[in-house]
């Protein structure tokens, strides 16, 4: 028996009763994480989660609740709290908020095929996730993070217009810090996996470069202060891109919020620029056959040619600003209906990374940001100044690695200033799917 499908058609016939309309969003799922610390087992986690939050829509104002409890009781009582909270907020629009309506959205089989695999080999890749590392070098005196996990998601969601939409996936994910000490100077670094089979995890290359990286940053200098080139790494640039993912949000357009308002269809980047969401990409982690509110989902081409092509929307602000419905829904059980990228995907170019890096006499390989965008991003002007590490290149030589500067500009001026991208993209694992991107001129404050 359906009892979550049975449980919300009454509260759909209580919602027409008291004349609104209701959509749930239901989520879980299971997840096994096991790290090992001094070759010892340290953590041992299997935790199973589901929730459901219902949204209430009275004409033009919206009502959010959620509950952990899916039994008919609990559901009632919380599409209660959700109808008052309809009733209470009073948003000062006059046009109805609409449900989607059902319709075929793309099967994807390939996202949920769980395996039987024997818990000796998941304890026994968590084990070789720090054994390898120390075993590598003997520079490698720790691995302060290592950590193997598995999980099982799925999403379903119901409305009052007769939708039910599900999907579930599984995947396999892992990570490994090791920490590198020559003398007195000590650097971490890692690398992690991202993998929807269980064959296809190697802990010898992911533990391989998780050491290859802490031993690159041995010995680093700074870097004296001035203008550069930079390859921003093809691991990195998904900052960049965080920077910018709001701007396409319509309801930040709408709120007057973003950089991007007005500029529709203006050449606003460099033409080595192309991106797209691409919520069918594999490789990334916000793959989805429908988004939030169950509408289908699609492609969506976000600069062509350094042209801004398309805002992001769900079916509110489709309706309210007149724009193409993009089904871009984004929200959990426990918060409320906003608009976000899947997978944003940067178009690759011609040249390798060595070639990029050989582009000027002097080249800045930026190879981490310290601290992410809180480190000194503000969204409301686009200008960055933000701490970083990497590697000075002269002439396409490698001269070793820089530490304790800070790179400073504004993401679009940085968007202005692409001036050639990679050909290959970062690993697996990532919403932000990115080539190495070469930027004529950033400024640097080091020593």
């Amino acid at each position: 028996m359906d009892t979550i499908k049975s449980n919300f058609q009454k509260i759909a016939d209580q919602a027409r009763k008291d004349g609104a309309k209701v959509e749930m969003l239901v989520t879980g799922g299971e997840a096994l994480s096991i790290g090992y610390s001094k070759r010892k087992l340290e953590s041992f986690e299997s935790t199973q989660t589901q929730m459901a939050g219902l949204r209430v829509i009275l004409g033009a104002n919206q009502g959010y609740a959620y509950t952990e409890n899916l039994s008919e009781e609990s559901l009632l009582r919380t599409y209660g709290e959700a109808l008052n909270n309809a009733k209470t907020v009073q948003t000062g629009e006059t046009k109805p908020v609409e449900l989607v309506k059902p319709q075929a959205v793309k099967a994807m089989p390939e996202l949920f095929k769980p395996e039987e695999i024997a818990m000796e080999k998941k304890l026994e890749v968590a084990r070789l996730l720090e054994e390898l590392c120390l075993a590598k070098d003997s520079r490698v005196t720790n691995v302060p993070y290592s950590g193997f996990n598995e999980s099982v998601v799925f999403k379903r969601i119901l409305n009052s217009e007769g939708l039910d939409q599900e999907f579930k996936q599984n995947y396999y994910s892992g990570y490994t810090y090791p920490l590198a000490k020559d003398g007195e100077n000590s650097k971490m670094d890692g690398e992690g996996f991202f993998a929807r089979k269980f064959d296809d995890i190697n802990t010898a290359e992911v533990t391989g470069e998780g050491v290859r990286k802490a031993l690159a940053r041995l010995g680093a200098t700074q870097l004296p202060t001035g203008n550069y080139a930079v390859v921003i790494d093809r691991e990195q640039f998904p900052t960049v891109l965080q920077m910018i993912h709001d701007y396409f949000s319509a309801k930040e357009v709408h709120e007057g919020k973003s950089l991007f308002k007005g500029k529709l269809g203006q050449k606003i980047a460099s033409d080595k620029f192309e991106l797209i969401d691409d919520p069918f990409e594999t490789r990334g982690t916000a793959v989805r056959p429908f988004d939030d509110e169950g509408a289908p989902s699609q492609k969506t081409v976000l600069f062509d040619k350094g042209v801004l092509k398309n805002y992001l929307s769900n079916l509110e602000y489709a309706n309210k600003m007149n724009l193409p419905h993009t089904a871009h829904a984004s929200r959990g059980p426990a918060s409320q209906q906003a608009i976000a990228p899947t997978n944003m995907v940067v178009a690759t170019g011609d040249k390798s990374l060595q070639e990029l890096l050989a582009a000027y006499d002097k080249v800045i390989h930026l190879a981490g940001f310290e601290g992410g965008l809180h480190a000194g991003f503000k969204q409301s002007t686009g200008d960055f100044s933000m701490p970083a590490s990497g590697f000075l290149y002269e002439k396409g030589q490698n001269k070793g690695p820089i530490e304790q500067f800070v790179m400073s500009g504004n993401v679009l001026e940085l968007l202005r200033d692409i001036e050639a991208v990679g050909r290959d993209y970062n690993k697996p694992g990532n919403s932000f799917i990115c080539p190495d991107v070469l930027i004529k001129s950033l400024s640097f404050a080091g020593a």
